[in-house]
């Protein structure tokens, strides 16, 4: 299929545990630099002890969990689809991988000492998805536990940057032309001509993003059992590795 329509994150992350690349799986391409940076001042913020028990929800193309190996005594990923368990599992033999949503995790109550979940609540699709994973969260946590919740984006990212959220391609070359200007669109229509015959696939999602602010998510995550410890505007690496605050994202630690 040239064209893949789709309207939601799991069967985006099915194609990506698809690709060549295992670096897709973390929604960051060709940014590995950027999700290092991220991943050790999420693992310096949470001061992982030899005792601890490390679960990294939407744990991505594992780079958390490699860089917490020998630093907490049991690490569990846990990835929304069976695609992206088996490519894990089949490239990190040495790590554990659990396919669930967040909504819902398999895990026994109080077995965890730190919590990760970095940018995934805002690809849930309603509030009432982000209540129920804050809510695992807090059920999975043993008392005292550290747990980061964090790339949150307090306004709609698609709409500040002008990205395109569709299913229609003339639209798609349309958005480019109009925004990007005419090189984008030719580049696009190279690959569309490419898909054509095989030799590349396109993925249009039209799913959207959860987005709240500071004072909306402390609220959801205290009606869930999480107590916030801090929070702060969430930092990232440009390409010149200098430290840049985001323009509209936030990281938060609770406890429990």
């Amino acid at each position: 299929m040239p064209v893949m329509r789709i309207n939601n994150y799991n069967d985006a992350y099915r194609i990506r545990a698809g690709r060549e690349d295992l670096h897709e799986l973390a929604a960051r391409p060709d940014k590995q630099a950027v999700t290092e940076f991220v991943n050790r001042r999420i693992l310096e913020s949470l001061e992982l002890e030899p005792e601890d028990v490390l679960v990294d929800i939407g744990c991505g193309d594992a780079s958390l969990l490699r860089m917490a190996e020998g630093r907490a005594a049991k690490s569990v990923g846990i990835v929304a689809t069976v695609e992206e368990k088996r490519r894990l599992e089949s490239t990190f033999p040495g790590l554990s991988f659990v396919a669930s949503t967040a909504q819902k995790l398999p895990l026994e109550s109080g077995i965890a000492s730190r919590v990760v979940c970095n940018a995934m609540l805002l690809y849930l699709p309603s509030e009432r998805d982000v209540r129920a994973a804050l809510r695992e969260m807090s059920r999975i946590a043993r008392p005292g536990a550290m747990i980061w919740v964090g790339e949150m984006p307090e306004i709609d990212e698609y709409q500040y940057y002008g990205m395109y959220r569709g299913n229609s391609m003339v639209a798609y070359l349309w958005y480019l032309l109009t925004h990007d200007g005419v090189r984008t669109f030719l580049g696009m229509v190279r690959r569309w001509l490419k898909a054509a015959i095989g030799r590349d696939q396109i993925v249009l999602n039209s799913a959207g993003l959860f987005y709240a602010g500071p004072e909306k998510i402390i609220a959801l995550a205290k009606s869930s059992g999480l107590r916030l410890k801090t929070y702060f505007r969430h930092q990232e690496v440009d390409g010149g590795r200098k430290v840049v605050d985001s323009n509209c994202r936030y990281d938060y630690i609770f406890t429990v």
